[in-house]
């Protein structure tokens, strides 16, 4: 049997939201909205006293399929309020995360946010404890 190592990938993309960098930053970073906003997640799961994402919080997603539940367990790894959000997303049989979101004020004075998200795929496996 031959195993290949998945190729390290990285995928980004912008998107301008109407909105000051402060006012995305709160919705970007209220750990209860995460399912909102982020990709086509059902739920989320996290401690009671995580209002806020914050370094070393740790959050599990849930997206319900027919024959069971897909889950991704992630970590954020890097905060710089109100520009930068990184976690890192573990996914069984899936390879390793980073996932990053970058707010960056429109340059011509608007109260305009320029979010862009990028992902790249670290390698194999799930998180050591």
């Amino acid at each position: 049997m031959n195993l290949r190592r998945a190729t390290p990938q990285t995928l980004s993309d912008s998107i301008r939201i109407a909105a000051p960098p402060e006012r995305v930053w709160e919705l970007i970073t209220t750990v209860a909205g995460i399912t909102e906003w982020y990709d086509t997640w059902d739920a989320v799961e996290h401690a009671a006293d995580d209002e806020r994402l914050q370094v070393g919080t740790s959050f599990r997603l849930i997206r319900h399929r027919v024959g069971g539940d897909d889950t991704a367990l992630c970590r954020v790894t890097s905060l710089l309020p109100p520009r930068r959000l990184c976690w890192v997303q573990y996914a069984p049989h899936l390879p390793t995360m980073s996932v990053e979101f970058r707010l960056l004020p429109e340059p011509d004075g608007t109260a305009g946010t320029l979010l862009r998200h990028t992902r790249s795929w670290l390698g194999e496996g799930e998180p050591s404890h």
